[in-house]
């Protein structure tokens, strides 16, 4: 009888280390829902597209679900899926969309190896950083949607597409390190810049501009009390497919914090990035941003800088921005957790190589609710 007794009591004993190994899956689901309000002012008068007369403002609303389930398996194995729906506006788009679409979706897995993403998400840029920003973005945020692509170029701090969604296959490394002092790297690769979903490119002439991306990304973290940092190189190689060129983009970006204050900025050489083999488009691609933010109690603010140079399609044509800076200034408050109240001001000015200058602002008021 005890032998029995010993015998169920380890088969008990298993199972429920077995049980405590391997979690039940837990599925989990967010969102948000962000109203805008903007008054805008560009310029140069028309685009070539739209001759009638320009609009000074708008209200928009941007919402999005995201649906994760996680679960946990042996030897500390974490796994899991993010299936992420909006209404965003692709890059270069004049406007939000009426109707949702894919954004991300990926799955995962991570432990003492690192973390593997394998679907449609960002990719190894997210360790980027860049001027610190607050509410809807200023210099990095969403009042380009408020602008006519057709008479702005669309430089973004990066000068690469970091919020882009293709196709691809992201390893970040461990948290290497001690306690003030952790390095990662993350890298992804990325057969077709165009492609996502369940889309197949068969042919050469149906991909991107870009094929076989690499994309990768250093972070280092540093606990120098009372003063805390992040530095970020970040380098992108790519094959030119239809006549694109080869492209390589070097970047390196920083933030340092203190007693609720962020300084930092970022520099980007983007090369050939976006150009085409047959065009005469030889001439430097670079952004640089600087800015300062301050969180105190629920209110953050923030001023940022940032100015490049590159080419943009700009009325149909591919054009050269000799010069383009926009100053962005913010302010945000938390009223509730997940309730918050935004105000925005990005001014702007763009100097061309051929044509018009373009000076403006996009001045915005948010009410955001993430849940």
């Amino acid at each position: 009888m005890r032998k029995i007794l010993l015998a169920t009591s380890a088969l008990v004993a298993f199972a429920g280390v077995a049980q405590a190994a391997e979690s039940p899956i837990t599925v989990t689901a967010g969102g948000y829902v962000d109203f805008r309000a903007a008054l805008v002012h560009e310029s140069e008068a028309t685009s070539t597209q739209t001759q009638g007369a320009r609009r000074g403002g708008d209200f928009a609303t941007e919402y999005g679900v995201n649906l994760a389930a996680e679960g946990k398996g042996a030897g500390n194995i974490e796994y899991g899926a993010m299936i992420s729906l909006d209404n965003k506006a692709d890059l270069g788009e004049d406007a939000p969309a009426d109707q949702i679409k894919m954004d991300q979706g990926y799955v995962w897995m991570s432990g003492a190896f690192g973390k593997t993403l394998m679907g449609d998400e960002h990719g190894a840029s997210d360790l980027f950083v860049i001027a610190p920003t607050v509410g809807e973005g200023q210099i990095d945020g969403s009042y380009t949607y408020f602008t006519d692509r057709s008479t702005l170029a669309q430089m973004q701090p990066a000068f690469i597409d970091a919020s882009e969604n293709a196709t691809k296959f992201t390893y970040y490394t461990p948290k290497v390190g001690n306690a003030n002092h952790k390095v990662q790297l993350g890298v992804s690769f990325t057969p077709d810049s165009a492609s996502t979903g369940n889309d197949v490119a068969k042919y050469m002439d149906n991909m991107g501009d870009y094929r076989d991306t690499i994309e990768s990304g250093i972070q280092y973290t540093g606990n120098f009390e009372p003063v805390s940092v992040v530095v970020s190189p970040m380098a992108v190689f790519a094959d030119g497919v239809n006549d694109a060129r080869d492209a390589t983009v070097f970047g390196l970006g920083a933030q340092a914090m203190y007693a609720g204050f962020t300084v930092g900025g970022s520099y980007v050489d983007a090369g050939h990035y976006n150009t085409m083999k047959d065009a005469d488009q030889s001439k430097d691609q670079t952004v640089w941003t600087g800015g300062v933010k301050y969180e105190f109690d629920k209110v953050a603010v923030a001023a940022n800088y940032m100015d490049g140079e590159g080419y943009a399609p700009l009325a149909g044509v591919t054009s050269y921005v000799e010069d383009f800076s926009a100053v962005g200034l913010g302010a945000t408050y938390t009223w509730f957790p997940g309730l918050t109240s935004s105000a925005d001001a990005v001014f702007f000015s763009q100097d061309p190589a051929a044509g018009e200058n373009n000076v403006g602002h996009v001045l915005m008021l948010s009410q955001k609710m993430a849940f």
